[in-house]
């Protein structure tokens, strides 16, 4: 369950790794999800993408971002938002700004508090995903050593 109340839109923060940029959003902690499409996995280099649509008009972008446009498996056009400086994926929505945004969750400040309500795209999970709490954990990188 998030701290935030589900029922109001909840501020967030946020800002890519370098810096360069930063956001802040309203959004819905109940509309938080997971998403395995093949797309997500590519574009995080990693199994999923956590994302949480944003309330419509409420996205603030400070600094230069650039986006691109890509055509989705659902047949969507959606521009993918990043960071030109160190390449942090950071929102997707509409060339425009027009329709729904989709902040990535892991650029949130507030990130430890929305915790993901439904999974998309499952049929492309990785498969060893569902078991990934039965892998051996450490604090930091003991195990590497």
């Amino acid at each position: 369950m998030t701290d935030a109340n589900e029922d109001q839109p909840f501020p967030v923060t946020g800002r890519c790794h370098c810096g360069a940029v930063s956001l802040s959003a309203e959004i819905n902690p109940a509309r938080v999800f997971v998403c395995h499409c093949a797309d997500c996995q590519v574009l995080t280099g990693s199994a999923f993408r956590v994302v949480a649509p944003v309330v419509p008009g409420s996205l603030q972008v400070q600094g230069n971002i650039k986006g691109y446009a890509r055509t989705a498996d659902s047949g969507a056009v959606r521009w993918q938002f990043f960071c030109p400086e160190c390449g942090t994926p950071l929102y997707a929505g509409a060339q425009g700004g027009v329709g729904m945004a989709t902040v990535r969750v892991g650029v949130l400040a507030e990130r430890d508090q929305l915790r993901p309500t439904a999974q998309l795209w499952r049929r492309s999970a990785q498969p060893w995903v569902g078991s990934l709490g039965d892998v051996p954990a450490c604090e930091r990188q003991e195990l590497l050593g």
